[in-house]
């Protein structure tokens, strides 16, 4: 599971895409023809590519950021497949979430194609990130890389 400019770098299994910018170099990348894709709903746009949105999948919350609809898409999946759909039977973990205590949003695609250099105004993680840990209580959730105090507060969640 991962999201947005990922795919650059590492091949994921489900990308998620919440920009209209990253959701369609993500389509003429070509994608959706070798993992599951998913955008937010808002960024359809049948006419460029017909057959690429016959094979990507919408998503309809509004959640701030993406991260939060890839992690819990994987708690998920990990408690269905893994688990008998009460307790998860596998850990999820959690590889590139940048976690800035400055306020500015930090980001490794910074200034790359459609990530632009000005100030992102959003704060992570997000209160709906957040909210995961307490949606899937028996899943434990490994962080690797940055760490946020407020992961503190979860017990489910630990520094790999």
């Amino acid at each position: 599971y991962g999201c947005n400019a990922i795919y650059r770098d590492y091949w994921t299994d489900y990308l998620f895409c919440k920009d209209k910018g990253i959701s369609n170099e993500v389509t003429f990348a070509g994608c959706w023809k070798d993992r599951r894709v998913l955008f937010q709903h808002r960024w359809r746009n049948d006419s460029e590519s017909r057959l690429a949105y016959n094979r990507i999948t919408f998503w309809h919350e509004d959640y701030p950021d993406c991260g939060t609809m890839a992690l819990r898409t994987a708690a998920k999946n990990s408690m269905k497949y893994f688990g008998d759909g009460k307790h998860g039977g596998s850990e999820v973990h959690m590889i590139g979430f940048d976690y800035d205590k400055s306020g500015k949003h930090n980001n490794i695609y910074k200034s790359s194609n459609n990530y632009p250099l000005k100030v992102n105004p959003k704060i992570f993680p997000s209160k709906q990130f957040l909210e995961t840990f307490e949606l899937y209580p028996e899943m434990t959730f490994v962080q690797y890389g940055n760490w946020d105090d407020r992961l503190n507060n979860y017990k489910n969640v630990r520094l790999a």
